[in-house]
């Protein structure tokens, strides 16, 4: 078992300079190791795989109790396309209860997209031949 020393409560938390002070950053720091990130293979309704089944991986990472963060990256064998509100991903490891999502596309921004009980929502993009990558923040259970 670790003990979290305090920091002294007189001990001002930013510096003259705006910083944190390393008493209080150690404290901080001491509250949560971070998360290490849980990988899942995300299944998709409505995505377009032209040339075979495309390679497709999902990180996600526990920001705290309800909110986390995740990664969706689909490589084709060819190309993909996909429709705004009937592309998403249906099988996120957790319950979804909010979301913050925005989808990347090939290195350019594509649209705002969104999630619900159902799932990840994509954005729409059309016979991309580069990876695609979906980032954003949940609120989950």
């Amino acid at each position: 078992m670790t003990i979290t020393v305090l920091p002294p409560r007189t001990e001002p938390m930013i510096d003259d300079d705006k910083f944190a002070t390393l008493n209080w950053t150690a404290f901080f720091d001491s509250l949560a190791a971070g998360d290490a990130g849980t990988s899942w293979t995300p299944t998709f309704v409505g995505l377009t795989e032209v040339g075979g089944a495309a390679t497709i991986t999902g990180v996600y990472y526990r920001i705290s109790a309800k909110l986390c963060y995740f990664k969706i990256v689909i490589t084709p064998v060819t190309n993909t396309s996909a429709t705004l509100g009937t592309t998403y991903c249906n099988n996120f490891p957790l319950a979804i209860q909010g979301a913050n999502v925005a989808t990347t596309v090939s290195g350019s921004t594509a649209a705002s997209a969104g999630a619900n009980s159902t799932g990840i929502y994509a954005a729409t993009w059309s016979l991309i031949t580069s990876p695609v990558t979906i980032t954003g923040t949940i609120e989950a259970n």
